[in-house]
């Protein structure tokens, strides 16, 4: 057995979103090479047209179900690995109805891990480079404190199995004076919903070049009592596990001892570090 045969991928994307690159069989090809435990796939649910109308962050609408069906037709196939369809859910914070009526579908067509995001404040992709220039004319405390209060929302509204990327406003290096004021109660938030939390390497790939969520945020979390999914957030078949070994050593040195693998049935095999 491998060091990565104990790990499995949390979150990955594929072309159908508008901004990855490789096809949904592709990416679980890449996972399967890799000699991985397994993987969750992760698909970004459409978005209203109105927030996305060119379809480049977001699947369409009728791609959805042909999504779940082609994962569980990989999935039937012998030999292949151990797949779990999901889908990621952004959390609207003008219309938190919105995510509410987009989980219940994709649930109802297949999907049985849901990982729920915040990448929007108000209409404001706050990590789309893209909309860098927003950066300049608003306060990163204020950001902060309303992403947090945004994140517990969507952490507590029941709706999602997994929070992704937990820190993710500091992708661009856009760091509050004392990150730890809004740990705590996010970390709180996350106990008391009984949800998990990614620790994802996409991070070590961005102009912050640390982990989501950081090391502190990291202590925060495990000290409520969270547990964690192993996640590379890929785009591509590259991607795929990416900095795996050099995570599950530094998730070793926070005491972290075992990553959640969420199950098609909604339970959780746990791997051992």
């Amino acid at each position: 057995m491998t060091a990565l045969s104990r790990l499995a991928d949390c979150h990955m994307h594929s072309c159908l979103c508008g901004h990855a690159m490789n096809s949904v069989e592709e990416m679980v090809q890449a996972v399967y090479e890799m000699g991985l435990a397994g993987a969750v796939f992760t698909e970004h649910l459409p978005l209203p047209k109105a927030l996305d109308q060119d379809r480049t962050v977001s699947m369409h609408r009728e791609d959805l179900p042909i999504y779940i069906e082609e994962l569980k037709s990989l999935r039937g196939r012998r030999g292949y690995v151990d797949i779990t369809i999901g889908a990621e859910c952004d959390w609207l914070t003008n219309d938190p109805t919105w995510a509410e009526q987009a989980c219940q579908l994709a649930r109802a067509m297949g999907a049985e891990c849901i990982l729920g995001s915040v990448h929007m404040l108000d209409g404001w992709a706050f990590d789309n480079p893209d909309e860098m220039d927003q950066w300049e004319i608003r306060d990163v405390e204020d950001v902060w404190a309303d992403y947090t209060e945004h994140w517990i929302r969507a952490t507590t509204s029941g709706l999602f199995d997994v929070m992704a990327h937990p820190d993710l406003p500091k992708k661009f290096g856009h760091v509050p004076r004392d990150a730890r004021e809004y740990f705590e109660p996010a970390a709180v938030a996350a106990a008391d919903a009984g949800v998990l939390c990614e620790i994802s390497t996409a991070g070590l790939r961005k102009p912050i070049g640390e982990l989501y969520p950081s090391a502190d945020f990291i202590r925060e979390l495990k000290l409520r009592g969270v547990e964690f999914t192993l996640a590379s957030d890929a785009h591509s078949v590259q991607e795929v596990g990416f900095a795996f070994q050099e995570t599950a050593d530094v998730a070793r040195g926070l005491g972290i001892e075992r990553f959640a693998f969420p199950q098609p049935d909604g339970g959780i095999k746990w791997l051992q570090l």
